[in-house]
């Protein structure tokens, strides 16, 4: 019979469903949530393996990585000048190249993120409406003030130089911080961060949820991804939106019941093996002299940043 009793659609090199107008089928709920899950294992998987990695920072000990960064987040956080600012935020850089931590993905992940969120909260403080002070972009002019009941309103819209002064720091700050931790979750990893924190005398309880936690969440992120599967296997044809809420809700429900069952017998596991409501960890870390002089190194830029804005002043 050879290739002529095919259909040409399976004769052709490339293939993408098509809808009867011609038009290209949209992806679904179900493949648009298989994907966000394939792309959440594989940032989880970056993580993990960028952490595993020789460093400058995942040389270092994870207390003293903890504590320093910390640090530098609060010199950030009583920084009055942006050149202070400025100059964290190059030294953050520098430790990222140092601890191989790819340039592209590290600035995207804070930079797309800094902008929207911070720049919406702040944006009603640039104009003079809300900040008063020098007008250095006049957006409209009223003939005279405009009052609505209680309030008045100015004759003049204006984006003020003490309000964008004000905004950029903010700005600024935030992507410090968030580069700062951004740059500890990346080179340390995330059994190895929890205990860490014992350092600042988190219960131990609370490590103890946050890595059952992050140890599970993994397994139901599986179940949810079979669950899609199993659905999108068995699907003939286009499904209306009224069946795709029902499937929705039913998933839901399954995997809630199924977490709670789970918790349950990890609980049941736990008291069967002497767990009696207190947590015992082993924390065998050493310091080294290589961790005090890169700890202290961190510490005293921390120092001399403070002092060099005091002088700078605002």
């Amino acid at each position: 019979m050879g290739n002529k009793s095919l259909p040409a659609w399976l004769l052709a090199e490339e293939y993408s469903p098509v809808r009867p107008g011609g038009r290209k089928r949209r992806p679904g709920f179900a493949e648009k949530t298989l994907r966000d899950l394939a792309h959440l294992g594989q940032e989880v998987l970056f993580s993990e393996e960028l952490a595993g990695r020789r460093g400058w920072l995942q040389d270092l000990d994870p207390r003293c990585k903890l504590l320093s960064l910390l640090w530098l987040m609060v010199v950030a956080g009583l920084a009055r000048h942006p050149l202070t600012l400025i100059v964290i935020y190059l030294g953050v850089i520098l430790l990222a190249v140092q601890s191989r931590v790819p340039a592209g993905p590290f600035l995207k992940r804070v930079w797309l993120f800094v902008p929207l969120f911070t720049g919406i909260m702040v944006l009603p403080s640039l104009f003079n409406w809300v900040h008063q002070g020098d007008p250095l972009v006049v957006l409209f002019r009223l003939p005279a003030p405009l009052r609505l009941g209680p309030w008045q309103v100015p004759a003049l819209l204006a984006i003020t130089r003490q309000g964008l002064a004000g905004a950029g720091m903010l700005i600024l700050r935030v992507g410090v911080a968030v580069s700062l931790g951004l740059l500890v979750t990346l080179t340390t990893r995330w059994a190895v961060l929890l205990r860490a924190l014992r350092v600042l005398r988190v219960p131990r309880i609370f490590i103890l949820t946050l890595t059952l936690t992050y140890r599970y969440i993994f397994l139901l992120l599986k179940l949810t991804e079979e669950m899609f599967v199993a659905r999108q296997s068995r699907l003939v044809g286009r499904m209306d939106r009224r069946m795709n809420y029902r499937f929705l809700a039913g998933s839901m429900g399954n995997l809630l019941a199924r977490a709670y069952f789970l918790s349950e017998e990890v609980y049941q596991a736990m008291l069967a093996r002497g767990f009696k409501g207190e947590v015992q960890m082993k924390e065998d870390w050493r310091l080294t002299l290589p961790d005090y002089r890169r700890a202290a190194g961190i510490i005293l830029a921390g120092i001399i940043l403070l002092g060099g804005d005091h002088y700078l002043g605002w």
